[in-house]
C-alpha cells in the first residue's frame, strides 16, 4: 500500500510538471478561433520573419558555446586530473569557489573585463562568459581521475602526440561525461537572460529568443514557446541516458 501512495504522489508531482507543456501545445493549435490548425505555426514560421532571426540567434551562442566550453575544458580537466605541478590543488580548490559562485555574483566582472575589450554589444558577451565554466573543468577531472595512470603512459610510448592520446585513450572514457556536458552548457546557453540585459543592452538585433518571445505579436505566443522548447526537449531525449549516467559518476573526491 505505501509503495502505491508513493507512485500515486510522484505521478501528480510529475504531472504539474508536464501539464503546463502540453496546454502548450494544445492552445498552439488554435489561431483566429480555428481549432485545430497550424495556422500559428504559420504565422510565427512563414508570415513574420523576426522570430526565426532570433531564434537562428540563440542556437549560434547556444552551439558556439558549447563547442569552445568542451574544447577548453576537456584538456584542462585532464591537466588537474592527471598532471602533477607544483599548487595544482590550490588552483583547483579555487575552480571549486569560483564554480560555487551564482552567476549573478560575476556580471559586473565580466561586464569590467567586455568592456575593456571592447566586447560589449557584440556576440562575443554572450558566448565567451559561459563558455568559460568551471563546472565543466571539474566534471572532466572527476571522470579523468579514474582512468590507469598505466595506460596513459602505455599510450605516451606508442606517439608522442598529445592529440592522439586524447583521442584514443582519454576521449573513449569520458563519452559519456562529454554528451552530458554538452546538454548541460547548450540548454543554459540557450535559456540565458542576464548576460544578454547586462552585456547586450544597447543591440537587439543580436539578443537570443530567450529574451524576445515577449516581444512577439500575441496571437503566435503559444506556437512560439513550443517551437523555443523543441530543440531542448530534443537534446535532451537523445541524450537522457548520457545525461544520467554522468550524474551517477559525479562525485567530490
Amino acid at each position: 500500500m505505501k509503495r502505491y501512495f508513493k507512485l500515486g504522489w510522484l505521478l501528480i508531482i510529475g504531472g504539474l510538471f508536464v501539464v503546463p507543456i502540453i496546454i502548450t501545445f494544445v492552445f498552439s493549435l488554435s489561431f483566429e478561433g480555428t481549432f485545430p490548425t497550424l495556422g500559428q505555426y504559420w504565422e510565427l514560421l512563414v508570415t513574420n520573419n523576426t522570430f526565426l532571426r532570433y531564434f537562428w540567434n540563440s542556437l549560434g551562442y547556444a552551439t558556439a558555446t558549447t563547442l569552445i566550453c568542451i574544447t577548453l575544458s576537456f584538456p584542462l580537466g585532464f591537466v588537474f586530473a592527471k598532471v602533477s605541478f607544483p599548487g595544482r590543488n590550490l588552483i583547483f580548490f579555487v575552480f571549486i569557489v569560483v564554480m560555487m559562485l551564482p552567476f549573478q555574483a560575476t556580471l559586473l566582472p565580466n561586464y569590467i573585463q567586455l568592456r575593456d575589450f571592447n566586447l560589449l554589444n557584440t556576440p562575443f558577451a554572450l558566448v565567451l562568459p559561459l563558455a568559460f565554466a568551471p563546472f565543466a573543468v571539474f566534471l572532466f577531472r572527476q571522470f579523468m581521475k579514474v582512468i590507469s595512470q598505466e595506460l596513459i603512459e602505455y599510450a605516451s610510448l606508442e606517439t608522442s602526440s598529445a592529440f592522439l592520446i586524447f583521442r584514443y585513450v582519454v576521449f573513449p572514457q569520458v563519452k559519456t561525461a562529454v554528451i552530458a556536458l554538452s546538454v548541460i552548457i547548450f540548454s543554459e546557453s540557450w535559456n540565458m537572460v542576464e548576460p544578454v540585459f547586462i552585456f547586450t543592452a544597447g543591440s537587439t538585433d543580436i539578443h537570443p529568443l530567450s529574451v524576445r518571445l515577449a516581444a512577439l505579436p500575441e496571437d503566435v505566443y503559444f506556437s512560439a514557446a513550443v517551437v523555443y522548447m523543441y530543440p531542448l526537449l530534443l537534446v535532451f531525449l537523445l541524450f537522457k541516458e548520457s545525461v544520467s549516467g554522468a550524474l551517477e559518476k559525479y562525485r567530490w573526491d
